[in-house]
């Protein structure tokens, strides 16, 4: 069995449309009124809330939110036009805009579902400040579909997206005087803080030995900079016997044109090479992109 899925919709045809979708994947189905969803969540369980876009949807996804801030929520809208009328998607975490197929409905559960996991390992990292277990490479991978995901969203109903590119200052020269196991003790405790600092709708992975990247879907450059300035202080400001200071490079993406992981990242280190510059523990935005500039997905 994949996991199981809390479907708070009144509906009993779209439930019923949703086990038949869902169940050949491999997911089960727990369906609850949406009013009493928030009292039904069980992390030992449940991996993705489906809601429906209805009266009082905001609330249901808000009272989710509360009850497990690791929970992947898609709210369901039933054509493009109903989409559009809800433009800050509710606060979800992704979309099902009809008219669905049951693999759109499989897959999308499935990519929530990993989003899910990734928040509650960053949420355990945070509590016991220990390193990774899993691979920054099995990380990264999940990001870039994820940020796949994001950017394609945020073509199509405007949403903005940003990515923080957050790095330990002087790295080189503090690796230096600790060992491979202190280095790695310290690298689990900035991921910790790191994932301490972000919201719950963000994501963040290990992309390099002293480096991060934080995916902020639904935030322009200013929301971006506020989270990466945050990290910023949270790690300046931690408790430890080792000092240190992050730098962060931001770069986003306001949901026109095109753009690919690889030319956020590189916005995104061209301006934590900025930030570095300019003497670390700091948080810079890129320029954004020319608009003559087409960036192809890939």
């Amino acid at each position: 069995m994949a996991g199981r899925i809390l479907v708070a919709i009144e509906s009993k045809p779209v439930v019923s449309a949703l086990r038949r979708d869902l169940e050949p994947a491999g997911f089960g189905v727990d369906a609850v009124p949406p009013a009493a969803a928030a009292g039904k969540v069980d992390p030992a369980r449940h991996e993705v809330a489906l809601v429906r876009a209805a009266a009082g949807a905001e609330l249901v996804v808000a009272a989710l939110r509360r009850a497990d801030p690791t929970l992947a929520v898609i709210v369901l809208f039933f054509d493009e036009e109903e989409a559009q009328g809800y433009p800050g998607a509710l606060g979800s975490d992704g979309l099902l805009v009809g008219p669905i197929t049951p693999s759109q409905v499989a897959g999308t559960c499935a990519l929530a579902a990993r989003l899910t996991a990734s928040r509650r390992q960053a949420a355990e990292q945070a509590r016991v400040t220990a390193p990774r277990s899993a691979s920054g490479a099995t990380d990264l991978a999940f990001l870039k579909r994820l940020l796949f995901v994001e950017v394609k969203r945020s073509r199509r109903y405007g949403f903005p997206v940003s990515l923080a590119l957050v790095s330990v200052d002087r790295w080189d020269e503090l690796s230096e005087q600790l060992g491979p196991r202190a280095r790695a003790t310290l690298l689990g405790e900035l991921t910790g803080v790191v994932a301490a600092a972000v919201r719950d709708i963000d994501i963040s992975v290990p992309f390099s030995d002293d480096r991060l990247v934080v995916l902020m879907p639904h935030t322009a450059t200013a929301g971006g900079l506020q989270v990466a300035r945050r990290i910023c202080g949270r790690v300046r400001e931690r408790s430890s016997t080792i000092p240190l200071t992050v730098s962060a490079g931001l770069a986003s993406h306001d949901g026109t044109g095109t753009v690919s992981f690889g030319a956020l990242v590189q916005r995104a280190t061209e301006a934590l090479t900025r930030a570095r510059q300019a003497g670390g523990d700091r948080a810079v935005s890129a320029e954004p992109p020319k608009r003559r500039d087409r960036i192809s997905m890939g």
